[in-house]
């Protein structure tokens, strides 16, 4: 869970960031399948509350992210969801256009530095709500 760096972004159990949706429950709330398929392909469903923007400036620059907030004339972009504290100020003034993405910001590839073993432990971590007790992790 956290090498793959899901803690990054997920909060479990009270702990990690709250870019992505919390993972605490998962094994009540999704099916297996459900599950897998928004790890797989994390853009097929995406919340209003996790979307992210296109803002074409008026420069011709593009600026990809989640709009965070939108006060005093300015509208403020995290970028990187691994440094979420760090944002873009962009003047509304300079903005030709804006509109929500159809892609996640989660990277579709993170599991794909696992091997079989792995993903079935992180598949039972969190199914199981991180008990290593739950009948989940026995062969």
């Amino acid at each position: 869970y956290r090498s793959i760096m899901c803690a990054t972004c997920h909060r479990f159990n009270n702990d990690g960031g709250s870019i992505g949706p919390d993972l605490t429950g998962v094994g009540n709330r999704y099916t297996m399948r459900d599950l897998m398929e928004n790890i797989v392909d994390p853009s097929k469903v995406i919340s209003d509350q996790y979307d992210s923007h296109e803002i074409i400036k008026k420069d011709g620059s593009t600026v990809l992210g989640r709009i965070v907030v939108e006060e005093n004339g300015k509208v403020f972009v995290m970028t990187n969801p691994f440094a979420p504290s760090e944002q873009l100020a962009i003047n509304e003034a300079d903005i030709k256009s804006k509109q929500t993405r159809k892609i996640s910001m989660m990277p579709p590839s993170l599991i794909n530095t696992l091997n079989q073993d792995e993903l079935l432990n992180l598949l039972a971590y969190l199914v199981s709500g991180g008990n290593a007790q739950d009948k989940v992790f026995k062969k």
